[in-house]
């Protein structure tokens, strides 16, 4: 069975974009591919079945044919949570290599996507670590670019772990100002130590962008004004909590923004939507006053209006931009030409075994 099993050491590490863009240039190359998430935790009921949200999405952009539960044998939800602890699930390794096995039938390569880290999937005791063995199969790293010693410590980690299971590593999120440095010091240094780098993907902040649509669904918020601009895409969030001055000068250093403030605060409301803004939260669940929205119909600005806090909403837009979803399509139109200018794909292939 061939199969490039994907993962990280952390969140937003671009796994899920990986995963449908080698997708779709195998698919592309006439091959026959199937996806597998072995423990899913973003659970989704689709047509009365239970699944996890990676796999609905996958098997629609990819158009696969094997059921949900062989493409997520396990799914984390609520009751199944409140099972284990229990003491009512036991081990699911079985069950897994077993979907596995049959999904693997007729497939060129499966694409297999691990968790956040190599500890997801430990509560089944499935996590990556076992589950590369369980699966004989070798993992290719994906890891975000924090700082080179960050970098480093996490591959020879990962290294010492997995042993020769550690096929190689795609580095991503790299600042403009480090490609050259990576390209030069970093990836030899790792080269050094027998591990393939088979690319650095420059960071691109479209591809972290979320619509101002799918933020006012996430946060369940109520959009007041200006509904025909909520396919505007938001590159940015940040909060307004300091003083008149200050804000002014932050807000215009960043660009594309979804500002998260207080309805009590319409001085930083008004001064935001003089700047490049996409949209503006307001917590607490309390309206702004008529001369806010005025200015906001007049600026094009939708105002959504939540009963949460502001680290709550935070935390549900930053769990939002990791998820990709149906409308991302033109991200992973942007990641494919990335991937394809930074990567060496046939190297990749080679050292996989991919092939008809």
């Amino acid at each position: 069975m061939k199969s490039i099993f994907i993962n990280s050491v952390g969140v937003k590490s671009g796994k899920s974009l990986l995963a449908w863009a080698l997708g779709l240039i195998f698919e592309k190359e006439g091959l026959r591919v199937g996806y597998f998430k072995p423990v899913g935790v973003q659970p989704e009921v689709v047509d009365g079945v239970l699944t996890d949200h990676d796999a609905h999405l996958m098997k629609n952009v990819l158009k696969l044919k094997d059921p949900y539960h062989q493409i997520c044998p396990v799914v984390l939800n609520h009751d199944t949570v409140f099972a284990i602890f229990r003491r009512k699930v036991g081990g699911v390794l079985k069950e897994i290599e077993e979907s596995y096995r049959k999904l693997s039938i007729d497939k060129d390569i499966v694409i297999i996507k691990g968790g956040n880290s190599f500890i997801d999937g430990s509560i089944v005791g499935a996590n990556g670590v076992t589950l590369t063995k369980a699966l004989n199969t070798k993992v290719l790293l994906v890891d975000r670019f924090i700082s080179d010693v960050t970098f480093v410590d996490n591959v020879r980690f990962i290294k010492e772990l997995l042993g020769e299971r550690l096929q190689g590593v795609i580095i991503t999120q790299v600042m403009p100002e480090k490609i050259d440095y990576v390209g030069n010091v970093v990836i030899p240094f790792i080269e050094g130590d027998g591990i393939p780098v088979y690319g650095s993907i420059p960071e691109d902040k479209f591809l972290g962008a979320i619509s101002i649509r799918k933020a006012s669904e996430v946060v369940a918020g109520e959009v007041i004004c200006c509904k025909d601009r909520l396919e505007e895409l938001a590159t940015n969030y940040v909060i307004g909590a300091m003083d008149l001055e200050l804000a002014i000068n932050y807000f215009r250093r960043i660009n594309n923004k979804i500002v998260i403030t207080g309805a009590d605060r319409s001085d930083l409301q008004i001064a935001a939507m003089e700047t490049s803004t996409k949209g503006i939260i307001l917590t607490g669940g309390r309206y702004p006053n008529s001369v806010v929205i005025g200015k906001a119909e007049e600026k094009g600005v939708p105002i959504i209006i939540v009963n949460l806090d502001t680290y709550s909403t935070i935390e549900r837009l930053d769990k939002a931009v990791v998820a990709l979803d149906f409308e991302d399509e033109k991200k992973i139109g942007r990641y494919l030409e990335l991937f394809k200018e930074n990567v060496d794909i046939n190297r990749l292939k080679e050292d996989f075994n991919v092939e008809r």
